[in-house]
Parts: structure tokens; C-alpha cells; sequence
């Protein structure tokens, strides 16, 4: 079951990519504030590897991926980002968008991750920083 934490990371990645343009299909999940993207179906799996959510803008497909501190830094991520920085759509073959969620406090992990795999200043990877005071729940 994600925590609370990547539920909520989860809920600002779906935000931005709404914001962006991309109307939401599938969420994993339930997020406390998700409202009726909680009813959405997961999303599928692509390139082997499944994302927390996906939208679509009529052209292209964003994937979005939430990541605690103590998930960046694993081969799980190294995986799902190599699969998904490849993904493209079929109609266009344009690269699909990543929305990449993290709390603020870890991105010279995702920094350091992202240039193990060379995709350091990929611009279809979207990083979303969530300041860590938002990830903490309510007591």
C-alpha cells in the first residue's frame, strides 16, 4: 500500500500535468485530496514498467511517477525511468512527457540518479519539487 507521502506527491504530478494540459486516465491510488481521479483505473503498463498515472492531451501521453526520498535512489526507479524516457507515442512517435514528483529535500538524488542514466536535461522529464513540509501527515 504507498504511503501517504507518495499518495501525496502523487496528487501534485496529476496537478501539474492537468495544469499542463493532459486530461487524466489512470491514477493509482488513493490520494487524500485525489477527488475523482481516486475512481480512475491504474494505468497500464508500458515498456515494462507501470506509472502512477497517465493523461492524454489529445496528441501526445504524459506518464507521471511520484518518488520518496527512499524510493529515488533504487533499480526500481533506474528501470521505470530508462522505460519510460524511451516511451513514444504511436500517432506522432513524439516522446512521451514524465512528470517526475519528489520531495524538495531529495533532488541532488534524483540529480545524480538522472545522470547515471544520461537523462540529466531531458526536456520531456518534468521534475515536480514538493516541499518535504507538505509530505509530512497531518498528526
Amino acid at each position: 500500500m504507498p504511503s501517504h507521502a507518495h499518495q501525496t506527491l502523487l496528487l501534485w504530478a496529476a496537478r501539474k500535468m492537468t495544469l499542463d494540459g493532459f486530461y487524466l486516465a489512470g491514477y493509482d491510488g488513493v490520494s487524500a485530496q485525489g477527488g475523482s481521479w481516486n475512481t480512475l483505473g491504474a494505468p497500464p503498463t508500458l515498456g515494462g514498467a507501470r506509472p502512477d498515472a497517465w493523461g492524454y492531451d489529445g496528441v501526445g501521453v504524459a506518464l507521471a511517477e511520484a518518488k520518496t526520498a527512499a524510493d529515488i535512489n533504487t533499480e526500481h526507479t533506474r528501470v521505470q525511468l530508462r522505460a519510460f524516457a524511451r516511451l513514444r507515442t504511436l500517432a506522432t512517435g513524439r516522446t512521451c512527457r514524465l512528470y517526475v514528483a519528489i520531495p524538495r529535500s531529495a533532488a541532488p538524488v534524483l540529480d545524480r540518479v538522472l545522470a547515471e542514466l544520461g537523462l540529466v536535461g531531458v526536456k520531456e522529464i518534468v521534475r515536480v519539487h514538493i516541499p518535504d513540509i507538505f509530505l509530512a501527515e497531518a498528526a
